[in-house]
């Protein structure tokens, strides 16, 4: 017998051929993505002040004065006003948004190493803000919900 002929017998309604069929797909909204987006951009926002909050605590370094404390908090009121706009949906703060994203991980995320032998737990709160930066540019590059038009 041949193996074509092998399976003109097998029967069609198997368990086996039950478990092959493909899954119902669970289908996202734009609307979940986007969501899902600004709780990702929302993460990253409050990481990004947990992070400023550990550098105040173990202390400046070198001469205080010099430090540009002042750049640091207007750079995240920025941001965060991005993030504002983001979630407004305007076009021009998402893509923004995506580009910056896609910058910081690429620019911060080789630094990670050091930055764990220095200070483990700013490394740690880092990283997980660049995932959470990551997680929303990817899910800000999908198509995004139109945005309410109010009466």
């Amino acid at each position: 017998m041949t193996t074509i002929h092998a399976y003109d017998n097998y029967p069609q309604d198997s368990a086996e051929n039950a478990q092959l069929q493909p899954a119902a797909r669970h289908v996202v909204t734009p609307e979940q993505r986007f969501t899902s987006a600004i709780a990702c951009l929302g993460a990253a926002y409050a990481l990004s002040w947990t992070e400023f909050a550990l550098m105040l605590a173990i202390g400046l370094p070198g001469d205080a004065s010099s430090h540009p404390l002042a750049a640091s908090i207007t750079s995240r009121v920025l941001v965060g006003l991005l993030y504002v706009c983001v979630a407004s949906r305007l076009q021009w703060a998402r893509w923004l948004a995506v580009a910056l994203g896609f910058v910081s991980v690429a620019l911060v995320a080789p630094t990670l190493a050091l930055q764990w032998h220095v200070f483990p737990a700013g490394a740690f709160i880092c990283g997980a803000g660049l995932v959470c930066k990551f997680a929303a540019s990817l899910y800000l590059l999908s198509p995004m919900p139109a945005r309410a038009v109010s009466a």
